[in-house]
């Protein structure tokens, strides 16, 4: 039996937000590595500027597609990826975004009374709207793991 193999992978930042969301399933590169199914992709992020970022993900190889066919180049793969946020994660999202609900309500109740005292609430108003535009994100992130409101 074969043993699975770990392979090093630095991605673009969008790249890595593509594949980290779920929105991005597969990958392509060189093949000078021998992928195969079951094998597992190390992805480091790198910035605009090819740094390192420091953040990092698996991701599992459920599907080698070699070059050669289908009009991709010979030395040339694309790699099927699996889903890896984990589900610990993907609650996290969850919490998270709940507690900022509860933020942006909070703020929302104190603005009427912070303008009686004559205070301005542009800066509270635009922190509401930008926390509301975040809750909505993960709860459109959160839909793709049914999964995660389970707890």
């Amino acid at each position: 039996m074969r043993q699975m193999k770990l392979h090093e992978l630095i991605i673009h930042a969008a790249e890595f937000t593509e594949i980290l969301s779920g929105r991005k399933t597969h990958q392509l590169c060189l093949d000078d590595h021998q992928y195969q199914v079951g094998d597992v992709l190390m992805l480091f992020e790198i910035d605009e500027q090819g740094e390192m970022t420091g953040q990092e993900m698996n991701s599992q190889i459920t599907h080698v597609l070699q070059g050669g066919s289908f009009g991709l180049a010979e030395g040339w793969c694309v790699l099927s990826l699996s889903n890896t946020t984990p589900l610990q994660g993907i609650r996290m999202i969850g919490y998270l975004r709940d507690r900022l609900q509860e933020h942006c309500d909070y703020i929302e109740t104190q603005v009427p009374q912070l303008q009686r005292k004559g205070h301005t609430t542009t800066d509270a108003e635009r922190a509401v709207q930008a926390g509301r535009c975040w809750v909505d994100e993960a709860t459109h992130f959160l839909k793709k793991f049914p999964m995660a409101e389970m707890s």
